[in-house]
């Protein structure tokens, strides 16, 4: 009779272990090293060109995060996403964005920023790394973060220095 319980706590734990780490949040930097590695078997001469996710956490950390990469010689992107553990590429996507995006704050700092000028504790924070303004003589790589609730809030993060370039709201009612 005692066999079963133990069977039971063996096999709850098993699974346990063999679940994926579902709850393994991180920040954008975090799975850059896989990220390109898995664009580089893609293209070798790939360059990271955006970084996004639509589910930010208020402490930087996602679940989820696409890093798009544009191949010069090829003249095609591909995306390139981290999800938990996991890294996952999808070649040969729609070309969005072809400039290097270079060295970038992470996304907890972009976000730290964006606290200190009013983003409260959402679940559910868009932001994306992009160049801005590529047709005007001030192009700048920023972190866009917007947050929906009864209006569009958004902050313009320089990716550089973490320092604030703008904020926004739009009323939805």
């Amino acid at each position: 009779m005692q066999l079963f319980p133990r069977r039971w706590a063996w096999a709850t734990m098993l699974a346990l272990i063999a679940i994926p780490l579902a709850q393994a949040a991180s920040t954008a930097r975090v799975a850059l090293k896989e990220v390109n590695a898995a664009a580089q078997k893609w293209q070798p001469d790939a360059v990271l060109t955006h970084v996004s996710t639509l589910s930010a956490k208020a402490d930087g950390k996602a679940n989820s995060w696409l890093y798009n990469f544009y191949s010069v010689k090829a003249r095609k992107s591909a995306i390139v996403t981290a999800r938990d553990i996991r890294v996952e590429i999808e070649p040969d996507v729609r070309t969005t964005s072809v400039d290097p995006i270079g060295e970038f704050i992470d996304s907890d700092k972009a976000l730290e920023a964006a606290r200190k000028h009013g983003l409260k504790a959402n679940d559910s924070i868009a932001m994306g790394l992009t160049l801005m303004g590529k047709a005007t003589s001030q192009p700048r790589m920023l972190w866009s973060i917007s947050v929906m609730g009864e209006s569009i809030l958004s902050w313009s993060i320089d990716s550089k220095d973490g320092s604030l370039l703008h904020k926004g709201e739009v009323k939805l009612k």
